[in-house]
């Protein structure tokens, strides 16, 4: 990416705002009380429920002049946020500003997001640039990080609010240690475009368009090379473990390390990507559960428009947010 495919925007009139009151043990209150702070810009605000409609609900803000859409929650939330609106605005999308107050926060991590609520609320609110970042579509859902199966899928399957609420990022990790040492190699079936499946062994298999890493921690990308607008749909499989690499490899997952490159098998495409197996395995799509195989994923090039701060650095996507924060603080902010 080039600074010259970064869109400036100016200072929304009047906001969207979706808001998930039980995110990061209840930082999405702390969200809410701020906003009904705020008169300008006018903003509209809807609190999520188990059961929120988010496309009716941002079909109605877009049919009231909403100019910007403000999500604060989990990836979770974001997600069903995007995917809201894609099926409201599709290509016409507005431009959407992300609150970052969830488990995990990856989004916010490989994008450069503060994670602090004051200046992430003034970049929400306020004037930025635009990054269009590339999607993963599965079914009537788009996928921001990761859809996956294997072990990963387990541990979401695993993971209740009231883990999240009390363990915080050790709620994803513990289920997942326990399903990482019981997993099974498999076979999985994988489809580049419509070619022929590529037959791999492993624990786990995913789908992204962006090179998110893990709910868990913000800090890494699953590769570096992977860039979230690069026009390119990616596939990978981790290769079996042995035993004594197991908890080393969660721990430096969590760590926001990650496992070894030399343990993942990728591929990529330029519009689907298909991950099957000959028994059915459970999945999951950014966090939440989502069926079970085969994933049929498609991709959906630079179709998140996303505000950024104007001043982000030219650092590794790792790096980003760190730095950001740092200055935040160095400024007393």
């Amino acid at each position: 990416m080039t600074d010259q495919e970064l869109t400036p925007v100016a200072a929304p009139k009047h906001v969207l705002a979706i808001v998930n009151p039980a995110s990061g043990s209840k930082r999405g209150a702390d969200v809410i009380e701020r906003l009904r702070e705020i008169t300008r810009p006018r903003i509209t605000l809807h609190i999520t429920t188990p059961n929120f409609d988010f496309t009716s609900a941002i079909a109605e803000g877009v049919a009231n002049g909403a100019d910007r859409i403000l999500l604060a929650g989990g990836d979770g939330t974001l997600m069903e946020g995007v995917s809201g609106a894609q099926n409201v605005l599709g290509e016409a999308m507005l431009p959407f500003s992300w609150v970052p107050v969830g488990t995990g926060n990856v989004v916010s991590g490989f994008l450069g997001l503060p994670h602090r609520l004051d200046p992430a609320l003034r970049l929400a609110l306020g004037p930025g640039v635009i990054r269009r970042v590339d999607l993963a579509r599965v079914g009537e859902r788009c996928s921001v990080l990761r859809v996956s199966t294997g072990f990963e899928a387990d541990a979401a399957y695993n993971v209740t609010r009231e883990d999240k609420d009390r363990l915080g990022v050790l709620a994803y990790a513990i289920p997942g240690i326990k399903s990482l040492r019981q997993t099974k190699p498999i076979e999985y079936l994988i489809s580049l475009d419509g070619q022929p499946p590529i037959h791999v062994e492993g624990i786990m298999a995913f789908v992204t368009a962006t090179g998110a890493l893990t709910w868990i921690n913000g800090l890494s990308v699953i590769n570096e090379a992977i860039q979230p607008d690069d026009g390119l749909l990616y596939a990978g499989v981790l290769r079996p473990l042995n035993a004594g690499r197991v908890f080393n490899s969660v721990t430096n997952l969590v760590a926001g390390s990650g496992f070894p490159p030399e343990s993942i098998i990728y591929f990529s495409a330029r519009k689907r990507i298909v991950v099957d197996c000959v028994t059915p395995q459970p999945t999951q799509i950014d966090g939440d559960p989502l069926g079970t195989t085969p994933i049929v994923a498609d991709l959906m090039p630079k179709a998140l428009p996303i505000v950024i701060s104007r001043s982000r650095r030219r650092l590794p996507l790792n790096l980003e947010w760190l730095i950001q924060d740092h200055n935040v603080q160095h400024n007393g902010e």
